[in-house]
């Protein structure tokens, strides 16, 4: 099972475009796997750029488990182009449901308790990648989370909830999410938040900030009034 796969059976059909031809046995080049295909040049463009994360990239054919995954969505008003959530929005998917997620829910979906079924979930602020290729499928206990092209572990709760209370409170207190994000802290923030304050945080965030929970857990604070 990966990541397709799940979003492919928790769609509903009717957001999913009908097949361009009928399909027959095949090898996926996405996937690998030796299933229902269709010619792999209806979604497979000049315009693709994953081109290294085929599993078969000799193989003309592409599923239609990808087909379903990939162009689920809808055309929405005044647009021009469908809305293909699959890499064009944050979500988490498990075997019944495909979730759209915005920033608030992706802050919700990160810090609960993850589905007891398996799931995977894709955070992005680019928008331009399908997420469903790297998103690891997660088994009760562990909580992976592609963070753009990064498989996050956010499965030891006790140090996200940690770490997330941690840099919400420097913020409440003053502190820039580029600053929070570097690390670092300019003269001005040091003198209204105190030298004793400053140097607890330094000393805290330095060893830390190259991490990815880290990372992710800094975009994903909310926005404070005139603070970047």
């Amino acid at each position: 099972m990966d990541a397709i796969w799940l979003i492919a059976e928790a769609v509903p059909d009717a957001g999913v475009p009908p097949l361009p031809e009928a399909p027959r046995p095949g090898v996926c080049c996405v996937t690998g796997r030796e299933t229902e295909t269709i010619d792999r040049l209806h979604l497979l463009t000049s315009s693709f750029t994953q081109w290294d994360l085929l599993r078969r990239p000799e193989s003309g054919r592409i599923a239609v488990a990808v087909w379903r995954a990939w162009m689920y969505g809808e055309r929405r008003e005044g647009k021009k182009r469908d809305y293909r959530p699959e890499r064009m929005a944050c979500w988490r998917v498990t075997r019944s449901r495909f979730e759209v997620l915005d920033r608030d829910g992706v802050r919700t979906a990160l810090l609960e308790d993850p589905p007891a079924e398996p799931w995977a979930g894709y955070i992005t602020t680019s928008y331009k990648k399908h997420g469903s290729l790297l998103a690891p499928v997660n088994r009760p206990g562990s909580a992976l989370w592609l963070f753009e092209d990064v498989v996050v572990d956010c499965s030891d709760r006790e140090k996200l909830y940690d770490w997330w209370e941690k840099l919400r409170r420097w913020q409440d207190l003053g502190i820039y999410r580029s600053m929070l994000e570097a690390g670092d802290l300019e003269p001005h923030v040091i003198r209204k938040i105190g030298i004793e304050e400053a140097l607890t945080f330094l000393e805290w965030a330095r060893p830390r900030r190259s991490s990815p929970l880290y990372q992710l857990l800094v975009t994903l604070l909310p926005p404070k009034k005139g603070q970047t």
